[in-house]
């Protein structure tokens, strides 16, 4: 009996695997190229939070590389929530295709002037099968999401979020409830809260695939051993050369190492019961 299918004619599929470092790379060249990242970063003003997927979006828009590890303030790293004692809190910034590195206070200063085509991009913990993102916050007054997301939302700024699957987990929202310093009796680690953010545009390896290539992806199995770990297969759909196309891109980050901590990873507020 012939297996029926709803695909279009001349739909063609393949699948691969991608590693969170491949993945991460993966969105960093698709969020670089998104129209109204490029305005923003030649005629506006972009700025890119610190992070080590948004390393990678800033590598792809300079050409030129990037220290992942320097460019954390909070890590997971080592099996603790931690960050990096070493970093300056220090984000890029361009204006007008002039680029600044900005202490996040003076960059809030100047957050407040952003206009309605100025973009501002951080990335998050987190992602849901819903499409929301969440952020960590170990810093008691909420950290760069809780201060950078009343402007965002009360004034409509373009925010865009990229996240790895690897992130994935069933809900933001539960996750957030469940989170929260003082909620927390014992953390391995600096006790987080969890901010849900459910209003910003996010770019998980899923859109970054379609933006780059035009096909639709879907994620079909996840997990891995020998450097695999935390890695997602996706099946990929569409013409010919679109598929191809995707399988380009895929030889390109395929070899991606993992990102290294080469610093110190500090975890200053542990609470561990005292038999541990």
């Amino acid at each position: 009996m012939t297996e029926k299918t709803t695909r279009p004619r001349g739909t063609v599929s393949g699948s691969f695997v991608l590693t969170p470092a491949a993945g991460k790379k993966l969105i960093g060249m698709a969020v670089a190229k998104m129209p109204e990242v490029r305005q923003a970063f030649r005629k506006g003003r972009l700025a890119i939070a610190n992070g080590t997927t948004t390393g990678y979006i800033i590598e792809a828009l300079t050409g030129k590389p990037v220290r992942k590890f320097d460019y954390c303030v909070g890590v997971i790293a080592e099996g603790l929530y931690g960050e990096n004692p070493e970093s300056d809190h220090t984000m890029m910034v361009w204006e007008k295709g002039k680029q600044r590195k900005l202490p996040f206070a003076e960059f809030m200063d100047e957050f407040k002037k952003y206009e309605r085509d100025d973009v501002f991009i951080k990335g998050a913990n987190a992602v849901d099968p819903y499409g929301h993102a969440g952020g960590l916050q170990t810093n008691p007054l909420g950290g760069s999401w809780a201060q950078a997301f009343g402007i965002i939302t009360a004034r409509g700024l373009h925010c865009i979020v990229p996240v790895g699957l690897e992130k994935m987990i069933p809900s933001v929202i539960e996750a957030s409830k469940k989170l929260g310093q003082l909620r927390l009796k014992y953390s391995k680690g600096n006790p987080p809260g969890l901010i849900p953010l459910t209003s910003f545009t996010v770019v998980t390896e899923i859109e970054a695939l379609q933006r780059l290539t035009g096909a639709g992806a879907t994620v079909v199995s996840g997990g891995g051993i020998g450097g695999s770990e935390g890695a997602r297969a996706f099946v990929v759909e569409g013409t010919e050369a679109q598929v191809r196309k995707a399988f380009t891109l895929v030889k390109k980050v395929h070899d991606e190492p993992p990102v290294s901590v080469t610093g110190r990873v500090a975890a200053e507020g542990q609470r561990l019961p005292k038999a541990v």
